[in-house]
């Protein structure tokens, strides 16, 4: 005896509980992900520098950075003849595998002028070339450097020189390095300049370590000038005697407020931000051409995070559709592989307006491709029951 008001009962009970149960895994899903993709939702971080307190200097210990208060070089030429030096009293806090900046010249385009930052315990400095034979293979910049120049809790005193004869690093006043075919500036047309301490202009390599002085030449020194400043720095603080082409000095002194002053002039002040943002917010940016990207473990890392954390997305969204049975196994697909890129593309576009988070078109491409993965999944899955179900 058949009961087919009981067998329609019971389909319809069964595929009501499908519904609900891949309902609410993706509705899951979908909090958890936007959870993970915003997270700390802090639109207004705080600016994580801070004095020392007990000497000169400033602390970065996260987040954070130190800007000019305008821009340089307006209505006049800063670096005429293209020569700059740099002195930096410095402490790193860390050895990190990525390439934080110390200092950037930045001046709107890409890559910026120039900066100098740390992979591990080695000082790295790159610059805008537009010479083809100086620049890194399938870059548009030029990078030297200095091996074990920043040691884990060690002060150090660096001096960068680069001029018409090259570039020579100097470490607690004695040369360590030379380029002489590199010039830091050869890339350098002019205009307008802003100098950035602790980060790069978007935000997100930030530098740990403490900065107590720093000052820049608009020329080369020589090396017995190296000397000279070094021992004024370390026995006095900084430099006692007036310098020709010094255009900032930074003692890092005042150990409160937000102005950190510049002794060679009352222009070019340096302002410690109160909320952490970005000098330019970047819409999904692509990483691979950032001065900073490397092909390392953390890039592997952070793709295969991204493809796997959208794959249960892709699963669960077509299962939903597939069992509301409202359409075609081929639409479910393509709204589900849709549904994805929406949903990340959301996700990437608030991340605009957290200056912790980088929006990033690489990501948007990782998500949409865990998304089609997991339909991949969810239909092998699906062909194989309806195998075994003709078999049974």
């Amino acid at each position: 005896m058949s009961f087919p008001i009981l067998k329609k009962f019971d389909f319809q009970w069964l595929r009501n509980r499908a519904i609900t149960f891949y309902g609410a895994v993706f509705a899951v899903i979908c909090v958890v992900m936007l959870g993970t993709g915003l997270w700390p939702f802090d639109f207004r971080p705080s600016n994580n520098v801070m004095w020392l307190g007990d000497r000169n200097g400033i602390n970065f210990y996260g987040y954070g950075m130190v800007i000019s208060s305008g821009s340089w070089n307006e209505g006049h030429t800063l670096f005429q003849d293209k020569s700059i030096s740099l002195e930096l009293w410095l402490r790193p806090l860390t050895e990190t595998s990525s390439l934080p900046s110390i200092i950037t010249l930045y001046d709107e385009k890409t890559p910026y002028v120039f900066f100098v930052g740390q992979w591990r315990s080695h000082l790295a400095i790159r610059s805008r070339t537009d010479d083809l034979a100086a620049r890194k293979p399938g870059k548009s910049y030029q990078e030297v450097g200095l091996s074990n120049g920043l040691l884990k809790d060690v002060d150090t005193f660096i001096t960068i020189t680069s001029g018409p004869e090259g570039t020579a690093i100097y470490q607690n006043g004695m040369r360590a390095r030379i380029y002489p075919r590199h010039r830091l500036l050869s890339g350098y047309k002019g205009g307008p300049v802003r100098l950035i301490l602790g980060n790069a202009h978007s935000s997100t390599s930030y530098w740990m370590g403490h900065l107590s002085g720093l000052a820049i030449y608009n020329r080369t020194l020589k090396p017995q000038q190296v000397a000279h400043n070094y021992q004024e720095w370390i026995h006095k603080g900084c430099p006692s005697e007036p310098n020709e082409g010094r255009i900032a000095l930074y003692v890092f002194d005042e150990r409160k407020g937000s102005i950190v002053h510049n002794r060679e002039s009352s222009d070019s002040q340096l302002v410690i931000p109160e909320i952490f943002k970005p000098v330019k917010m970047t819409v999904l940016s692509t990483p691979w051409r950032h001065d900073d990207f490397q092909w390392n473990r953390s890039f592997f890392q952070d793709v295969t995070i991204n493809i796997v954390g959208f794959i249960p997305f892709g699963f669960f969204c077509a299962g939903l559709l597939m069992k509301a049975r409202r359409f075609t196994m081929s639409a479910v697909y393509m709204i589900t592989v849709l549904s994805g890129f929406a949903f990340s593309l959301s996700i990437e576009l608030l991340q605009v307006y957290l200056p912790t988070r980088d929006s990033s078109l690489l990501d948007l491409i990782c998500n949409v491709v865990g998304t089609f993965l997991g339909v991949i999944v969810y239909h092998t899955i699906l062909s194989a029951s309806h195998v075994s179900q003709r078999e049974y």
